[in-house]
C-alpha cells in the first residue's frame, strides 16, 4: 500500500485541504475511501459499540483502501476512543493506508494517546509538517 501520512501543523494552514485532495484522487481511481473528522468517526464507533446506533462502521473503517482521520486530537478524550484509535492504526498497518491530520505535536500526541499509539504513528507514518499563518484569518484581514 501507499505510505501512511501524518499531516501536522497549526489550524488553518491547509491540512484538511491537502487530505481532501488526496482522498478525492484515491476515490477517482476507484479506491474505497472513508474521510471524516476523527471526532465524528470515533463517536459513531462509540454509538454502535454501546448499542445506541446500528451499523458496522468499524468493519468499514478497517477494510477501506484509504482512511482519513481529520483533526485528530479535537475529539473528546476518552479511553474508549484511544482503544478505537489503537485498533484502527494497528490493524491498518498491515497494508491499508491511513492519513491522520492533527495540530498536536509529538509530546501532545504521547500525552493524549500514550506511547503505543504515538510510537506507531511516529515510526510508520511519513510526517508532513504544515507551516504558515491561518488562511482563514488572512482572508478575513484582506476583506477589512
Amino acid at each position: 500500500g501507499a505510505d501512511n501520512l501524518l499531516l501536522r501543523g497549526p489550524t488553518g494552514v491547509g491540512k484538511t485541504h491537502a487530505s481532501l485532495a488526496i482522498a478525492r484522487q484515491a476515490a477517482e481511481k476507484g479506491h474505497a475511501v472513508i474521510y471524516g473528522p476523527a471526532q465524528v468517526l470515533l463517536h459513531q464507533l462509540e454509538k454502535e459499540h454501546f448499542g445506541r446506533a446500528e451499523g458496522n462502521s468499524e468493519d468499514m473503517l478497517l477494510a477501506c483502501d484509504l482512511l482519513v482521520l481529520d483533526d485528530l486530537g479535537t475529539e473528546f478524550a476518552s479511553p474508549f476512543y484511544v482503544s478505537c484509535l489503537y485498533n484502527l492504526i494497528n490493524t491498518r498497518l498491515e497494508g491499508r493506508t491511513i492519513i491522520l491530520s492533527t495540530n498536536l505535536n509529538q509530546n501532545q500526541l504521547k500525552e493524549r494517546y500514550g506511547d503505543q499509539i504515538t510510537s506507531r504513528i511516529t515510526g510508520t507514518f511519513v510526517p508532513l509538517l504544515f507551516m504558515g499563518r491561518d488562511i482563514r484569518q488572512q482572508k478575513r484581514q484582506e476583506k477589512l
